[in-house]
């Protein structure tokens, strides 16, 4: 009997804990400000319900009867850890009344924590080039220039705004985006631009965000606004739907190229200069296959079962990252094919020894691919391609957004529909074929995860700051419009690629440091 009830106790307790890194002075600080946080969403008197158990160990009961006991401390295995690393962890004995996702909500609360100075210096060392700007760039260049940031909350974020802060903008005129993917550390993220005075709204409030940011940016007689764009989510709501607030804009930097085909609608129609990091060369050249090899290693992790050698994919956009992604798994000995509406990339494709054809249904129907990899930064797959499925598969998105898969009619065409928790969605048709929408049709490459490593994201991460600030000087030489030749030429001329071969080149004297995850 007693077993028993030790076996229901054990069933009804929930855990949750992440690892930090920290210096033996902050830990103190940093538990005291997690049960602070958790006492306000308890409902409980910090001084008088929470209780000390132990050393860096707490308990607390919430108003719901739930009772949470907090722990705090250095890794009794040292060594499977990063050098001064803390673990924060949190148990919840929910009691009879503690809804689900309130208890998810303690478990986020617990990770609110803004990064340790240790980590801020780990992560400058991580991004050489964006953290550098500070001392490539002009003094105070962003200092009179309200930025709206549209941005992915991993780490490589906090240290763009640090660096934006350090070149002069301020933090009462910057406004970030969340692009609400979910990632490994945007609880951390959040609470680290909160804690520096940064104005945040989710991707689906760009109006509220773009009102807000008008308010406080003539507010403080900042004397220019730049959007630094991830996707195509400012300009387009900006133009339909608030036209009276674009003329308050001075330049828009564009990091995609799905964000690019948003504004194709609007023709000469573009008002503001637009600085396109997206069809640079440098982030052509360089980062494709970063991206193309960070998504094919999700793949692997959210489907660790499976056997990859001699099955069927096909690759849908035979792009820059196409093109990698397609080579990476034939590298795994897959049987690839590929399609572009683009004539001469479905060519190239071709050449490249890949099976492709015109129409993507009967290219679906008659190589009946287990692997669909959208990279088009488009729709790809409608009813007519999702009808053409004649065998279980699975669909993966590295593009921005859920725009390659059209979700709403695959929705449609299905008799079944269940939830794979974080692998994703599961359709199952008519026939008993089940489609699985890996990630929800988000990208998988940032499905969970940090994407590329910092070292890797840091040149397109400098090269975005670096097109604020050719914005935001007065005597700029852009035009309404698309400037591919002129972003190319600032770019390149920026320093950003010389820096880069000094680091990466032959003549490098690279070391790898010890890993210190946060």
């Amino acid at each position: 009997m007693v077993e028993s009830r030790q076996a229901l106790d054990q069933e009804r307790a929930y855990l949750a804990g992440f690892q930090m890194v920290c210096a033996d002075e902050d830990i103190a600080e940093i538990a005291e400000e997690t049960l602070d946080r958790l006492s306000a969403l308890a409902g409980a008197d910090r001084l008088r319900d929470v209780h000390q158990t132990g050393p860096g160990a707490w308990v607390l009961t919430t108003e719901d009867g739930a009772v949470l006991r907090v722990s705090a401390g250095r890794p009794a295995r040292r060594r499977a850890h990063p050098p001064q690393s803390l673990l924060l962890s949190l148990a919840i004995e929910p009691g009879a009344g503690l809804p689900a996702g309130r208890r998810e909500h303690f478990a986020e609360v617990l990770e609110e924590v803004a990064f340790t100075r240790v980590e801020l210096h780990r992560l400058a060392r991580e991004l050489p080039l964006l953290s550098g700007l500070v001392r490539t760039l002009p003094s105070k260049v962003l200092g009179d220039t309200a930025l709206m940031v549209m941005g992915h909350f991993m780490s490589d974020l906090v240290v763009q705004v640090e660096t934006a802060l350090a070149l002069g903008a301020r933090a009462e005129a910057l406004t970030v985006i969340d692009k609400g993917y979910p990632y490994r550390l945007t609880h951390r993220v959040k609470a680290h631009l909160r804690q520096l005075g940064v104005t945040m709204f989710p991707a689906g409030q760009v109006m509220a965000a773009a009102e807000s940011h008008a308010r406080r940016s003539q507010h403080l007689g900042c004397a220019r606004t730049i959007a630094v764009d991830d996707g195509g989510y400012v300009l387009p709501a900006l133009l339909d739907e608030r036209p009276d607030l674009v003329a308050g804009y001075d330049g828009l930097v564009e990091q995609t190229m799905s964000g690019i085909y948003r504004l194709e609608k609007y023709g000469d129609r573009i008002p503001l200069p637009v600085l396109s990091v997206a069809q640079s060369r440098l982030k052509g050249t360089i980062e494709s296959y970063w991206i193309a090899e960070a998504a094919v290693a999700n793949l692997l992790r959210l489907m660790p079962g499976e056997k990859w050698e001699g099955r069927p994919a096909l690759v849908i956009g035979y792009g820059q990252i196409g093109a990698e992604i397609a080579q990476l798994l034939r590298q795994r000995r897959m049987r690839v094919a590929c399609h572009d509406r683009d004539l001469l990339r479905l060519v190239s494709a071709h050449e490249h020894g890949y099976h492709t054809g015109t129409d993507l249904a009967r290219l679906i129907a008659e190589h009946r691919p287990w692997l669909i990899v959208g990279s088009t930064g488009r729709t790809c797959l409608g009813v007519p391609e999702l009808s053409a499925v004649r065998r279980d598969c699975v669909l993966a998105s590295v593009t921005s957004r859920t725009v390659e898969f059209d979700l709403p009619a695959l929705t449609g065409l299905a008799e079944h529909v269940e939830d794979l928790d974080v692998e994703g969605t599961r359709f199952v048709l008519p026939h008993g074929v089940r489609i699985d929408v890996l990630a929800d049709g988000y990208p998988v490459n940032f499905h969970h995860a940090e994407s590329v490593p910092n070292r890797q994201s840091d040149l397109i991460m400098a090269g975005l700051l670096v097109g604020a600030a050719a914005l935001a000087d007065p005597g700029h030489r852009f035009q309404p419009g698309h400037n591919v030749a002129l972003s190319d030429r600032t770019l390149e001329t920026s320093g950003l690629l010389a820096d880069f071969y000094r680091l990466y080149g032959p003549d490098a004297d690279h070391r790898p440091e010890r890993r210190s995850h946060p």
